[in-house]
């Protein structure tokens, strides 16, 4: 399938009527975007406009950042020293997401001398979410875990403090290999400033995540830190629950026990979760089995991916888990008979029943059970299999070597007229997204599939509590996507609830598959394209399943053409 738009773009659909100008118009900006040619005229014309709009330049810098590389870098950096605010807050997005390194030590300089709290929020974020390193050739010099730990510790600016740990927690996601110990001494972060950040509302929720995605707490502090949990919000105290496990530290479980029925998914999941951390505890495992009695789905789908192998050992708790293969809910089956598998009690009579079964839940559970048997011959007799999954399942482990992302396919400077709102009626009930018009290419590649019948019948192939919904595969396990790939066109939103994001495998490698957040995914900011916004159905999203379906998706234009 060639990515081929139709039909023109106005220029009121992208809201710049009112705004254009003799120079250079957005949407010129944006399909060289797009086309990811950053020496294009076009640029250097809108750059060198005299009376170019703001909002023009910003969508420039902005393009030439989501475009990447020197050149880009380039031309965007001079504009860190800009009068106007929104200017500077545009170049620091672009350097954070053309991520070249040269440019950090420019960031850092920015950063030491601006003085709006806005942009040196941006200015923080970005040089971690690019994860400057020195070069080797020049003279000793900070990275960004050495700024941002210093502007942690030290500094009095709320906002700068908060881009500090929101630019950490994203080098600690995408770059956790590159973090160096905290008892380095240009990286060592002030525990007891993290716990007055922790308190205070205004930096709660970026020092929680930032502490559920480190190793920052151990035995000495961790007095401190659960003393605090009681007070703080809901998703903080998520993140800390995960972050308080993490030291495996017998005392934390009686916390995890009481927060393991909360109200609050994302408390119940993390407590649920966190009894990973003791492998070889019986209250771990004892705690998981009455987990497995509640009777949501969630959080009985939880405790089931939780079990460890060596828990397996107890009888009342196999037995817990065999009954569950008798669940009335297809999720909770297939994550029975994997957590079987895990422990090596996979029930190979289950398995072969469901390789006949049309659940796309149970056909991955089945081919997961022979993939463990490693049995050649039945592989190379269910690669065979005519349905989709199994083959694909049997296929994979007989040949593991992954499939390379096809290159991003070039587009026309053609877009469709953007609707307000697309509706996806699922098994749960009906979801309104609104799209963006500032991910054009984005947001009409979902139009074109929704209006060419793509995403009728596919499922919600990957679905985590309080994280994503993951949709737009059509065989329920990953794959039956497109073959092209569309250019991510990153933005300053972040991963809030309800927001949807095109999923990824690598840079520009989007193409079908779209992702709901279900809970506050900032650790994924400025990684992922966010094109839309559910504006209707958000309880319907947080219900989803693993492998529920879109029954049918569709376009809602505007009336009277406003």
């Amino acid at each position: 399938m060639q990515y081929r738009i139709l039909v023109l773009l106005g220029a009121i659909i992208l809201g710049f009527s009112a705004k254009s100008n003799a120079c250079v118009h957005p949407n010129d900006i944006y399909y060289w975007a797009d086309m990811r040619d950053a020496k294009h005229f076009k640029f250097d014309e809108a750059l060198k406009c005299d009376d170019l709009a703001l909002e023009t330049l910003e969508t420039t810098l902005i393009s030439l950042g989501r475009i990447g590389g020197e050149d880009a870098a380039k031309k965007v950096t001079p504009h860190l020293q800009h009068d106007n605010p929104q200017i500077r807050y545009a170049a620091a997005f672009a350097l954070g997401i053309a991520q070249v390194p040269s440019v950090g030590e420019a960031i850092v300089k920015a950063l030491s001398t601006e003085k709006d709290p806005e942009v040196q929020y941006r200015l923080a974020l970005s040089l971690g979410n690019m994860a400057y390193a020195p070069s080797n050739e020049a003279a000793p010099k900070q990275g960004a875990q050495e700024v941002l730990t210093q502007i942690i510790n030290h500094d009095d600016s709320t906002q700068k403090v908060r881009g500090a740990l929101h630019g950490f927690m994203i080098l600690a996601t995408f770059y956790r290999d590159q973090i160096k110990s905290f008892d380095h001494e240009d990286a060592a972060l002030d525990i007891q400033r993290i716990l007055t950040l922790l308190k205070n509302q205004e930096t709660q929720l970026e020092t929680s995540y930032l502490l559920a995605r480190t190793s920052l707490l151990d035995s000495d502090n961790l007095p401190e830190f659960l003393e605090a949990l009681p007070d703080l919000a809901p998703t903080a105290k998520a993140n800390l629950i995960r972050a308080l496990a993490k030291t495996k530290q017998r005392q934390i479980l009686p916390t995890l026990i009481q927060h393991l029925d909360s109200e609050h998914i994302g408390v119940r999941v993390n407590s649920i979760r966190s009894l990973a951390n003791f492998p070889d505890n019986p209250v771990a495992s004892a705690t998981v089995m009455q987990a497995l009695t509640y009777d949501d789905v969630i959080s009985q789908v939880t405790a089931l991916q939780t079990i460890q192998a060596s828990w397996l050992k107890s009888p009342e708790l196999l037995v817990s888990v065999k009954a569950k293969l008798q669940h009335e809910n297809s999720w909770v089956q297939s994550e029975a008979l994997l957590a079987l598998i895990r422990g090596d009690k996979g029930d190979a009579k289950q398995a072969q029943q469901w390789l006949e079964s049309q659940s796309p839940n149970h056909q991955r559970a089945a081919i997961a059970y022979f993939v463990n048997q490693k049995e050649l011959s039945a592989l190379e007799k269910l690669a065979k299999s005519d349905k989709t999954i199994i083959a694909n399942g049997a296929k994979q482990a007989l040949n593991p070597e992954p499939e390379t992302a096809e290159e991003a396919s070039e587009t026309d400077d053609a877009l469709p007229e953007l609707p307000v709102t697309v509706e996806l009626e699922t098994t749960k009930g009906m979801i309104t997204i609104e799209l963006f018009a500032d991910t054009p290419y984005t947001s009409a590649n979902f139009i074109e599939l929704i209006e060419n019948g793509f995403y009728n019948d596919t499922y919600f192939h990957r679905v985590i509590p309080n994280f994503v919904a993951q949709g737009g595969s059509q065989n329920g396990d990953g794959t039956g996507n497109v073959d092209y790939s569309i250019r991510e066109e990153l933005s300053y939103r972040s991963h809030l609830p309800g927001t949807v994001g095109m999923a990824t495998l690598g840079k520009d490698t989007g193409g079908a598959q779209f992702f709901i957040n279900t809970a506050p995914n900032i650790h994924l900011d400025s990684n992922y394209t966010i094109f839309g916004k559910v504006i209707d159905g958000m309880g319907v999203a947080i219900k989803l399943e693993q492998n529920d379906k879109v029954i049918k998706a569709t376009t809602v234009k505007k009336q009277n053409g406003k």
